[in-house]
C-alpha cells in the first residue's frame, strides 16, 4: 500500500476501519477521492466506494482529477482508474448509477452533488437516522467561497441545524457547486483542504471534539467562519 510512513503520526490508515462512500465524482468527489488515497483509504477494511452516474467529458480537465485518457469515461471508472496508479491495491468500489432510496450507505459519507436537491433526498431517505452512517461531510462551492457540514447524521439537533441551512439550487449563499459556472480548481482544492481535514480529524478518534460543524470559507475575502452545532 501508499508508504505514509510521514503522514502516520497525524494519520494512520491502519487505524481506520470504516468504509468511504463519495456521492459524485465531479471537481470536489474526484479530488477528495485521490486525497484519501495518497492518505492511505482504501484497504480491505477500509473501501472507497464511488457513486456517480455521470460521464467525463472534456470540459471537466479543468477541474477534475482526471487524465485526457479518461475522457469519455464514465466517471466511476475513469476515477477508479486514477486510483489505481496511485495504489494498484487500493480497495475501490464502482457504483454507476444514481442514489436512490434503495442505496446503502454506511461509514463515511462524503456528499459532493452539484444540485441541492440531490443533497436532500440522499439525506432524507439514505442518511438520516441512519445508524450505519457515522459522519457526513457535505460540500458547497462556487469560485468565491466553499464550505463544509461535518456531522453525525444520528445526531437529530445536527440534523436539524443541516436543513437550517438547505435551500434550493439557484438561492442564497452564491454556491451553486462544483458543477456550475464558477467553478475553478482553486476554490476546488480549497474546499476539498477543509473536508479532508474534518474527515482526519474524525478518524483520530482523540481529536473529534475539534470538528467544527460547519466551516464557511471567503476565498476572495480570505476570512473563515466556524460553528459548532448544539449537541
Amino acid at each position: 500500500m501508499v508508504d505514509t510512513r510521514r503522514q502516520n503520526q497525524i494519520f494512520a490508515p491502519h487505524g481506520f476501519h470504516l468504509p468511504v462512500q463519495i456521492l459524485g465524482c465531479g471537481g470536489m468527489g474526484s479530488t477528495i477521492a485521490v486525497g484519501l488515497a495518497r492518505m492511505g483509504v482504501g484497504r480491505d477494511d477500509s473501501p472507497i466506494h464511488l457513486h456517480d452516474f455521470d460521464t467525463f467529458e472534456p470540459h471537466n480537465l479543468a477541474n477534475q482529477a482526471i487524465q485526457k485518457g479518461n475522457v469519455g469515461q464514465k466517471k466511476v471508472h475513469g476515477l477508479a482508474q486514477q486510483l489505481r496508479l496511485i495504489e494498484p491495491k487500493i480497495n475501490v468500489v464502482t457504483h454507476d448509477a444514481r442514489v436512490t432510496a434503495i442505496t446503502h450507505l454506511e461509514g463515511v459519507v462524503f456528499m459532493c452533488y452539484d444540485q441541492m436537491e440531490d443533497r436532500a433526498d440522499t439525506t432524507q431517505y439514505c442518511i438520516e437516522g441512519n445508524k450505519s452512517v457515522k459522519l457526513l461531510i457535505e460540500t458547497r462551492m462556487d469560485a468565491q467561497t466553499g464550505i463544509v457540514h461535518s456531522f453525525n447524521p444520528n445526531n437529530t439537533r445536527h440534523m436539524d441545524c443541516w436543513w437550517m441551512y438547505w435551500y434550493p439550487s439557484g438561492h442564497t449563499e452564491l454556491t451553486p457547486g462544483c458543477g456550475g459556472q464558477q467553478s475553478i480548481v482553486s476554490a476546488i482544492y480549497g474546499t476539498t483542504c477543509i473536508a479532508l481535514k474534518q474527515f482526519e480529524l474524525y478518524a483520530r478518534k482523540r481529536t473529534r471534539h475539534q470538528i467544527h460543524n460547519r466551516v464557511y470559507s471567503d476565498f476572495l475575502e480570505q476570512r473563515v467562519q466556524a460553528e459548532r452545532w448544539p449537541s
